[in-house]
This record gives C-alpha cells, sequence and structure tokens, in this order.
C-alpha cells in the first residue's frame, strides 16, 4: 500500500482513483492468499485465488466514509457523492443510523447498483422481556416447526420458479456468445434470480422477527449445511438457505436483547421428548409421526425434534450460567456499545 503512491505517479490510469479504492483491492487480495494457505495447511481443498476480471469484480469500498473520505451523503439524503463519479441519485429504504464507518458500492447481476453504509453506535432496540423460550427445527417439509406446536410453511422459493428459470436458461445458452442477444437473456436470467433471491431474504427476516418478537430465548440446530448439500436432497437444503435464516435470527436476537443458543442437532428426530422419557424411536425420513412405545407420546416428528432442540438450550444454558439478555455478545456489537 505504501507504493501507491509510486505507481500512481507511473500509471497514469491509477491517479484517477481514489486511493483507498486500490487499498481495498490489495487487502481483498491479502485475504484470499491468506485463506488459500490456511486451506493448504489444514489439509482442505485449497482453491487457489482466482483472477476477478472486468465481469467479476462487482464491489468498490470507501474505507474511510466517517471522515467523508471519497464518499458523503450529500441533498439530504436524496444522493451520495462518490470521489471520481460525482453526485448520484439513491434511494434510501431507510434512515441511517449511527456513525457511517464504510461505504461499499456493488452492482448486481441484473444491473442495478446498490450502496450499503456500515455503521457503528447504532442504539440498541430492545423489546420487552416475554418470559418465553422456544426450540427450532428446521427442515424441508415444513421450514421450522417450534416446540410450542407451531409450524412454518415451506415457500420453496427456487422450485415455484424453476420452470421459468429452465425456460431462461436455455434461451441463454442458444444465443451466441458475446451478443448483445446473449447479454440480453443473461440479465433476464439474472433478474429472475434476484427476484427468488430477495423472496427468500424476505422471508427469512419476517419468520425471525416474528419469533424474536414472542421469545425471550432461541434455541436452534447448528447444523453441517455443507454436508447435507452433497446428498439427496441438495437442491432442496440449498433452496431453504438454512444458514442465511439462521444468521439472520441471530442478528435479530441479539440486536433485540434476546439470547440465541446453537445446540448439536445429533439424535433430535430420534429422541423422544416425553417428560422424563428420552427414549431413542428409530425412524426413517418418510416418517413423519413420533410414537414412543415406552411412554406412549404421539408427536409430530419436526416438532418433537424442536422441544428436544428447547431442552438442549436448557442444558447450555445452565452450563454457560447466568448471563444478562442485554449484554452485547459479539465483537461488533461490543464496539457499538450494545
Amino acid at each position: 500500500m505504501a507504493e501507491l503512491r509510486e505507481v500512481r505517479e507511473l500509471r497514469s490510469e491509477y491517479a484517477g482513483i481514489h486511493t483507498h479504492l486500490l487499498q481495498d483491492v490489495i487487502t481483498r487480495l491479502d485475504r484470499a492468499y491468506q485463506a488459500f494457505f490456511r486451506r493448504c495447511k489444514a489439509g482442505e481443498t485449497p482453491g487457489y485465488p482466482r483472477f476477478k476480471g472486468r465481469g467479476r469484480y462487482r464491489t468498490f469500498t470507501f474505507k474511510d466514509a466517517k471522515n467523508r473520505n471519497g464518499v458523503r451523503l450529500v441533498a439530504g439524503g436524496a444522493r451520495v457523492d462518490l470521489s471520481g463519479i460525482g453526485k448520484v441519485k439513491i434511494k434510501l429504504h431507510r434512515p441511517i443510523v449511527g456513525t457511517v464507518k464504510q461505504v461499499s458500492v456493488t452492482l448486481s447481476g441484473d444491473g442495478h447498483w446498490y450502496v450499503a453504509f456500515i455503521c457503528c453506535d447504532v442504539p440498541a432496540e430492545a423489546l420487552a422481556a416475554t418470559g418465553e423460550d422456544v426450540g427450532i427445527d428446521l427442515g424441508i417439509t415444513s421450514f421450522a416447526a417450534l416446540s410450542n406446536g407451531d409450524t412454518v410453511d415451506n415457500p420453496r422459493c427456487y422450485e415455484s420458479a424453476f420452470r421459468s428459470l429452465r425456460t431462461s436458461q436455455r434461451q441463454v445458452s442458444r444465443r451466441k456468445r458475446g451478443s448483445h442477444r446473449r447479454h440480453k437473456a443473461v440479465i433476464l436470467l439474472a433478474k429472475q434470480h434476484g427476484r427468488v433471491r430477495r423472496t427468500r431474504l424476505d422471508f427469512h427476516h419476517k419468520v425471525a422477527r416474528d419469533i424474536v418478537r414472542r421469545f425471550d430465548s432461541i434455541a436452534a440446530e447448528e447444523l453441517n449445511i455443507k454436508g447435507l448439500a452433497r446428498m439427496r436432497l441438495a437442491k432442496q437444503v440449498l433452496d431453504a438457505a438454512w444458514g442465511q435464516f439462521t444468521s439472520i435470527l441471530a442478528n435479530k436476537a441479539e440486536s433485540a436483547g434476546r439470547e440465541f443458543i446453537k445446540v448439536d442437532p445429533y439424535g433430535t428426530s430420534q429422541e423422544c421428548s416425553g417428560s422424563g422419557c428420552g427414549a431413542t424411536v428409530r425412524k426413517s425420513l418418510s416418517v413423519r409421526v413420533h410414537a414412543c412405545p415406552k411412554c406412549g407420546l404421539v408427536l409430530d416428528r419436526d416438532v418433537n425434534a424442536a422441544k428436544n432442540v428447547q431442552a438442549r438450550g436448557h442444558r447450555v444454558r445452565g452450563e454457560v450460567g447466568s448471563r444478562h439478555l442485554d449484554e452485547a455478545r459479539s465483537p461488533h456489537l461490543a464496539v457499538c456499545g450494545r
């Protein structure tokens, strides 16, 4: 990074680019190689960093936006002034809260530009205590089953749009590479994929918000999603996007002063959740009802698993000990004073 001054003097094409954008490229390259060597030492598949060509490098970041260095909001938040570009009209989907630290600008696959403001000193929005806790079992038949008996239907966003996506993908395959018609077909396909992604994201946010409002303590399974994505139901697993949902749920719980616990999922579907029972009832994935021959409990398979997740959450909370719900539990929230 210290040599960038000399580079900008010798190479005129870099002189008009803000220094922090060039430094961000070096930072990203360094992170890629650090991850590569870490995987090599761990014996994992290394995955050598690939060159980011013109069509793959889609994000640039101003790292000192706090001091309005290279980027700033103008016209009362109606425009953003970007170094080397000028004042660009934007649509803020919500007011900026806290202090802006960094600003990233991204080009999406469907041709739209998005600007993300990374903020600190965001005030906490703790919710009133409800005195309730819950366990969540994530699945495919139903997206989520709660330990209180409630279930959340699986929207199957990708499966619902599969026919139109398949048609658009065939149109791309029939177009000549490098042609204008292929470029238009690619944009159309990207728009459809973007619609699926946004529909899924909206669903995850709404479900997570509802759960966080209703329960003080939330226990969920720590699933090996990469392993599940290599199995027979890989398409359904990736369509459900459990990893994205649990990440959103954890963030919302932390912001609202709720407790979020991840537990070991092994055996939650086979173990009986009856009071004082704990018997193992073996059943295949096609069996959707849990019937315990020991205590006589008959329950939906997923609800039974959710009750076991809830019980394991109680044990984990007991091992960790008492902790205030409004205590910051991540470096990010600790820095933000939350």
